[in-house]
């Protein structure tokens, strides 16, 4: 008779979890980013020269992701 406990590898869900929770937060801050600079774009097309700025941010949001996903290698 197998045991629920044995069945289930509690280490796979918690990566998941980390991987999904981790996602989330920059998933929403780039579309962010991308909204507003399409927004600024839009309003003053001037603005495009600005598209520089908008993937240093994308970048800095983007590092969380990564630590996420790193974060999952750590987990036993």
């Amino acid at each position: 008779m197998i045991v629920l406990a044995d069945a289930i590898d509690t280490a796979i869900i918690a990566k998941g979890l980390m991987i999904g929770g981790g996602f989330i937060g920059p998933g929403i801050g780039i579309g962010i980013i991308g909204g507003n600079y399409m927004q600024a774009v839009g309003r003053n097309p001037e603005a495009s020269k600005f598209l520089g700025q908008a993937l240093v941010f994308v970048a800095i949001v983007e590092l969380f992701a990564l630590l996420a996903f790193a974060s999952i290698f750590i987990v036993k």
